[in-house]
């Protein structure tokens, strides 16, 4: 079934196009000068890239809100609940770490005390032994003790720590030490995971409001869509318009770096790893309210990691309506991938790629109704179908 809302991909192009060739021109353009054609790309141009870019951010919210109030609203929700589900991802990662910590130390301690108290029958029974053998006066005293640091007192007042049970009380005394220093280190650890928690919580709240904002928005815009069926027509235009901005998007990349393995991305058809696990639901060249769709949908659970295709460097990571959250990586030779949909992007613009490294989360954004990811390969700003690209399943 198409997993997308009533007319939705009106809102993915509607008025959009009309007023962002220019600036996605632009981007382009200034990419190409930005990348060096051997790809290594001094750190002058990369922070020149990188604001070239803000300012072009800059002006598609500027023009998406101009465009459609309900757009920007749900930009904003979109926007937000990626930036929430990272700093999410994080803190889970903080407390996996910590709580990984902390079973380290539990271990730590109990082995600790479980040879501390070995040593202290030893260290007692030599003492007795003393003591039976000679009689001494002070050994009574230290007899009658019961903790450990007293007996260590004791020692050093009667100023009778020599030989061999004078090395075992030293060392026990040292791991003593380390037993109190890790029971500190464990509470302070323990500590820190209380306080993540409550963070936790609260991200999540504060996510669980976010989403309930977007839903409300969606449904605003399947009402919109509903009133106005004219722009139907007009999203044929502005995908046709789409198609030959990206065209010239693609004439205007210079050639990145080959691949850290010497393969050309030409040369991988039909080998390259699939960016995220899943079932195609829509297929390359399939029609829905008239328009061919340019990629394929992958559905995928919610959260899960999106790989980059190979190596590559990233050139474009923001909110695009219709697509959401995207991610666009130029590999080289002319080809570049695309990445829609998604609930969080983790690399920035300038940002050089591994094949296979993850570079966003599964998501629904740009008013899905379903999680899942759009996938895309161009070539010369050419569609050409993913599905011939990625290894057989």
């Amino acid at each position: 079934m198409e997993p997308y809302l009533t007319r939705q991909s009106v809102v993915g192009c509607l008025l959009l196009l009309r007023k962002l060739c220019l600036p996605l021109l632009l981007l382009f353009s200034l990419t190409s000068v930005a990348l060096a054609a051997d790809g290594q790309a001094s750190d002058a141009q990369i922070r020149k890239l990188k604001k070239d870019i803000a300012s072009l951010q800059k002006q598609l919210s500027k023009s998406e809100g101009q465009a459609s109030s309900l757009s920007s609203k749900l930009r904003k929700s979109e926007v937000s609940i990626g930036r929430i589900s990272n700093q999410i991802r994080a803190l889970d990662k903080q407390l996996s770490r910590l709580g990984s910590h902390a079973g380290s130390l539990e271990g730590k301690r109990d082995k600790l005390r479980n040879e501390l108290n070995k040593r202290a029958v030893s260290i007692s029974r030599q003492l007795r032994e003393q003591y039976k053998q000679g009689h001494q006066p002070w050994l009574q005293v230290l007899l009658m003790q019961r903790d450990p640091e007293e007996i260590s007192r004791m020692m050093r007042y009667f100023g009778i720590i020599n030989g061999e049970l004078a090395n075992q009380i030293k060392s026990f005394k040292s791991r003593l030490e380390q037993l109190n220093n890790t029971e500190t280190e464990l509470s302070d650890t323990e500590q820190k995971m209380v306080v993540k928690r409550r963070q936790l919580k609260l991200e999540r709240d504060d996510l669980e409001k976010k989403r309930k904002e977007r839903g409300r928005t969606l449904a605003a815009i399947q009402g919109d869509i509903k009133s106005d069926q004219k722009r139907l027509a007009r999203l044929k235009a502005d995908r046709q318009r789409m198609e030959k901005v990206l065209k010239q998007v693609q004439r205007t990349i210079d050639k990145a770096a080959l691949a850290r393995d010497g393969k050309d991305f030409r040369e991988l058809k039909g080998k390259l790893a699939w960016p995220v696990t899943g079932k195609i639901r829509r297929g390359f060249g399939s029609v829905a309210d008239n328009i061919r769709y340019d990629g394929v949908w992958i559905a995928a659970k919610a959260g899960r990691d999106v790989k980059a295709a190979h190596h590559g460097r990233v050139v474009f990571s923001d909110w695009l309506r219709g697509h959401g959250l995207v991610l666009i990586i130029d590999h080289g030779g002319n080809y570049l991938t695309l990445y829609g949909y998604n609930e969080t992007l983790q690399r920035d613009v300038g940002d050089w790629v591994s094949a296979g490294e993850t570079v966003a989360t599964v998501g629904a954004s740009g008013g899905r109704a379903q999680p899942g990811l759009y996938f895309a390969i161009r070539y010369k700003g050419k569609a050409t179908n993913p599905k011939r690209w990625l290894t057989r399943r």
